[in-house]
């Protein structure tokens, strides 16, 4: 008898859908908490301050601190809070 790969995969992902959410459980209580606004590396460029509109840190459970600018046209852009040119910029808006 042959199964396919993706018969299985679909199986696997009904079983935890419908199942008694005890994998989240695990997961929401104590276990590996991953926070959805998270920085995993950040630019590596300066970004012009005019097309900056707001920012904001990431949670403090993140692996890694992180300032995310936001731009006008609406990208989230990971920073890396210990540049100057971050610091000033916060700064600045801060003034504001």
């Amino acid at each position: 008898m042959k199964v396919s790969v993706a018969g299985i995969t679909f199986f696997f992902l009904i079983t935890i859908a419908l199942g008694d959410g005890e994998f989240k459980t695990d997961f929401s209580s104590g276990g590996p908490y991953q926070p959805s606004e998270c920085c995993f590396a950040y630019a590596t460029h300066r970004i012009p301050r005019p097309r900056i509109v707001a920012y904001y840190g990431t949670n403090s459970q993140c692996s890694k601190p992180g300032i995310v600018f936001i731009t006008k046209r609406g990208k989230s852009i990971c920073t890396n809070p210990n540049d100057k040119w971050v610091q000033d910029y916060i700064k600045g808006m801060e003034e504001n």
